[in-house]
């Protein structure tokens, strides 16, 4: 446990023994058990104060309600008769939810029967709790009760507890009932506040095999009338744990285990069906002196956690590829593609591929994981009524390809599409001075040229080359089995004719079955050779995992990259400020638990001062001893792969967009514009280059070079900043400026080339940071993730700290812009206004040109 959380649970302890102590009195039950009070709820099968968190946490700790995953429900109930020498009988039902982020809360009701044996009176308690957790592994909790019925009808009482989780393999809670000695009435002694603790122990770091020994104590009784408890539980089965408990209890002034002391036993078995479970035991009062007595405990839980279950009844799973629209649920569909892949009970996947909106990257790295489905035994079929290009070249890797029968498939191929602004602004009187370096450094020729020039068309056309021989590739691939024939030359004819009826894509080989909604669910029950399935939409519910330790940080960078912190403009991506990625960086250096960190880029780059600094923290990080892997989305170019060169490995797609190491600047001159407007400028300065990022006039010819010296200075920080990092893949200062100066790179010919380690995905980055930090994997073969930098609300509440209404609103303008001037123009315009608006005003760029999109 850490230190500090040590010195809190001590501190808290202390106040409690203190409060007890001013508060006197010692009044305990004619019985060996010293849980047997008056002020206690029902007794909970498989009890335990340290460890996994369920609703009846806010009776046995109330400090693990903040460690709970997810909120539920619990039925407990002890059955007995009154005769024999046991506590708890009776029945009680229990609720928690987390709350507040890093809190929960619980609440319970009980009622215990009278236990003349056991001096116990019937009564009722109602208690609710509150815990809350100190980082990921501890907490506080405190819970107050209120007894109806018995002695001590009327009472309230409080109860402090914490917990913490030392990694996987341990766990401590400890609990100080009755704090403050509660009376039924002024003439006579408070109760004694119950002292408890469980230290679990985990040998394997799993559920597998838990040992517990736990203790109580009556304050002001001697230290040697201490009632040991042990418990041993295992996992024998999927959702099949046994478990047995033992007590030993001091009967008079002797110890626990001498002679005639009392002993109380519990053996019982614990069924999980995901959501739901059932945990039943037999208890048995062995006194050592008098007779014995037997009974039955039985808790019923439903949870918002899953749990690994016993039974899993076989369905497919739909997944709907629609609602991914940024990389924070991309990555969330990645998690959710691992698990179903090691779920016993998903037969198949169903994709439903319309309007998938991620480019060629991202869809190879889904087309990865659909082959980790396959190589699991899951059967994996597409559906869609218009799938695009893009959306076809991720069905070729499903088992088969389903369309709507009124639907159609545009097997189209791929293009590109440059919108050149330079006459219109001409005629505007808007001027744009621009210095580069490297030829292929095409980002603002649209502004200042009227075609492309040589070196960015033939980069371009490259791409289009390499991106469309591996889609033609993959479809004849995909689609040359069972007695048909689709060559690559026959494929490169498809593409040319292009558009294809659902039928007339059948006749060709293109798809296997034509299906409606309807008829979907028959199609795949016969695909799979059974009478019926279910299609259930994934279950995005929390699952039980192991005790969290070390875990992978998952750091997003999503969009261009910009000065200062992460916002939007409307009709552009969000933009990734380098103050919110430095900030979630230090978090992981910080942060002992986090044992890696994948850096997951999908940015065609930005501000070169921003993307300078973030890669300098990953530096920073780096040598405190944090492996960093970064992997490579859809695009990872200029600036994209400015901050990804450190990293200890780099992981890209086939089709992934990267290279592009080049530094541009530029300035717009807006005078000519406001005289046609009628509006003049005059300026007055002191010092010749005073004004010289002044909107109002252009560059001089000295200020040109300094802008170029500037740039300059950028580059060679570029060159060495990738140099440095690429060493062990023998990249020098020389050869990253030969394969540098702007020029655009696939992934497969970037790996090729020592820019990128490995194909594949954030999947199998993950996988690899994992490894490189020693973070242990939960179930599903993935470690423990957090995902950074946090999300801080809506977009237009990031933006302008509006509520939900008027975010709605913002939204609604800008649907009608786009409707009223269009996408290309407005998003062209504030793409080159912001760096002036939102950077330092200095418009130098580490960007790859914005109109690289391949659709």
């Amino acid at each position: 446990m850490p230190r500090t959380i040590t010195r809190r649970v001590q501190g808290l302890l202390g106040v409690a023994a203190l409060v007890s102590f001013e508060w006197g009195g010692a009044a305990r039950a004619q019985t060996s058990d010293p849980e047997a009070r008056p002020t206690r709820g029902v007794h909970v099968a498989a009890a335990a104060r340290a460890g996994d968190a369920d609703p009846t946490a806010v009776q046995e700790n109330p400090a693990q309600l903040a460690l709970l995953p997810a909120g539920g429900l619990a039925l407990a109930a002890d059955l007995w008769g009154a005769a024999a020498p046991l506590p708890g009988r009776g029945a009680g039902l229990f609720a928690a939810t987390p709350i507040f982020g890093h809190g929960g809360l619980g609440f319970g009701l009980s009622r215990v029967a009278a236990s003349p044996r056991m001096g116990v009176d019937e009564h009722t308690t109602m208690q609710l709790g509150y815990g809350i957790g100190l980082g990921r592994s501890a907490a506080l909790g405190a819970s107050w009760v209120h007894v109806w019925g018995s002695r001590f009808g009327g009472t309230d009482t409080f109860d402090l507890a914490a917990s913490a989780r030392a990694g996987r393999h341990a766990a401590l809670g400890l609990v100080v009932e009755d704090v403050g000695a509660p009376r039924p009435v002024a003439a006579l002694p408070g109760l004694a506040c119950l002292w408890a603790g469980e230290l679990v122990v985990r040998p394997l770091g799993t559920e597998r095999l838990e040992l517990s020994a736990a203790a109580t104590h009556v304050e002001g009784e001697p230290w040697r009338w201490i009632a040991p408890r042990a418990r041993v539980a295992a996992a024998v089965a999927s959702g099949l744990r046994l478990y047995v408990t033992g007590v030993t209890l001091p009967r008079g002034g002797q110890f626990a285990f001498a002679r005639h002391a009392d002993y109380e036993a519990e053996l019982g078995v614990a069924l999980d069906f995901d959501h739901l479970g059932v945990t039943a035991g037999a208890r048995g009062g062995f006194p050592g002196v008098g007779d014995r007595g037997e009974g039955a405990a039985l808790l019923l839980r439903a949870e918002g956690q899953r749990r690994a279950p016993l039974v899993a009844p076989t369905v497919v799973i739909r997944l709907n590829l629609e609602r991914v629209e940024d990389d924070a649920a991309f990555v969330e569909v990645v998690r959710q593609l691992r698990g179903l892949a090691s779920d016993p009970g998903v037969a198949a996947v169903l994709l439903h591929i319309e309007d998938v909106n991620l480019g060629l990257g991202r869809i190879e790295e889904l087309r990865d994981l659909v082959g980790v489905l396959r190589a699991r035994g899951k059967r994996v079929y597409a559906y869609g009524s218009f799938p695009s290009t893009r959306d076809y070249y991720l069905a070729t890797a499903c088992d088969a390809i389903v369309l709507h029968p009124a639907g159609a498939l545009s097997l189209t191929g791929f293009s590109q599409t440059v919108t050149f602004y330079k006459r219109a602004m001409d005629a505007l009187g808007v001027n744009v001075d621009l210095v580069r370096i490297g030829e292929f450094k095409g980002a603002m020729e649209p502004f200042v040229f009227n075609e492309q020039t040589a070196p960015v068309r033939a980069n371009k056309n490259d791409l289009l080359d390499d991106v469309f021989r591996r889609l033609v590739s993959a479809v004849a691939r995909a689609r040359t089995a069972g007695g048909r024939v689709l060559d690559e030359a026959r494929v490169r004819v498809l593409v040319d004719r292009g558009l294809f009826t659902p039928y007339e894509a059948q006749l060709v080989g293109l798809v296997d079955a034509i299906e409606d909604d309807e008829e979907l669910e028959a199609y795949l029950a016969h695909a799979l050779g059974r009478s019926s399935v279910a299609i259930r939409e994934p279950d995005s519910s929390p699952t039980q995992e192991a005790w969290p330790s070390r875990h992978v940080a998952v750091v997003l960078v999503d969009g261009a990259i910009v000065d200062g912190a992460s916002h939007r403009l409307p009709f552009l991506d969000d933009l990734t400020g380098s103050d919110t990625l430095v900030a979630a960086l230090e978090e992981c250096r910080r942060d002992a638990a986090v044992g890696a960190v994948v850096l997951r880029v999908n940015s065609p780059g930005g501000s070169a001062f921003a993307s300078d600094v973030v890669a300098r923290a990953i530096g920073k990080l780096r040598r405190a001893g944090k492996p960093v892997v970064a992997s490579m989305g859809d695009v990872a170019a200029s600036g994209g792969y400015y901050i990804s060169a450190p990293a200890d490995a780099i992981f890209a797609e086939p089709s992934t967009i990267s290279g592009s190491i080049g530094i541009f600047g530029y300035k717009v001159d807006v005078r000519k514009l406001l005289g046609t407007l009628g509006l003049g400028v005059e300026t007055y300065r002191r010092g010749q280059h005073s004004d010289y990022l002044s909107p109002y006039r252009s560059w001089t010819d000295e200020e040109i070079k300094i802008a170029a010296e500037k740039i300059r200075h950028f580059y060679d920080l570029f060159l060495g900043t990738v140099a440095e990092g690429r060493r062990a893949r023998g990249l020098t200062r020389a050869r990253v400026d030969e394969i540098g100066r702007g020029h655009v790179w696939t992934g497969a010919e970037a790996q090729g080339l020592g820019l990128v380690d490995q194909m594949g995905g954030v999947s199998a980055a993950i996988d690899l940071a994992a490894q490189l930090g020693h973070v242990p994997l939960e179930r599903g073969g993935l470690p423990a993730m957090a995902i950074l930098p946090r999300p801080q609300g809506g977009i237009l509440r990031r933006l302008t700290g509006l509520g939900d209404a008027d975010a709605e609103a913002g939204s609604a303008l800008e649907s009608l812009l786009r409707t009223r001037l269009g996408d290309a123009g407005v998003a062209s315009a504030l793409r080159l206004l912001a760096p002036f608006l939102l950077g330092n005003g200095s418009g130098i760029e580490a960007r790859m040109p914005y109109d690289l999109e391949i659709r």
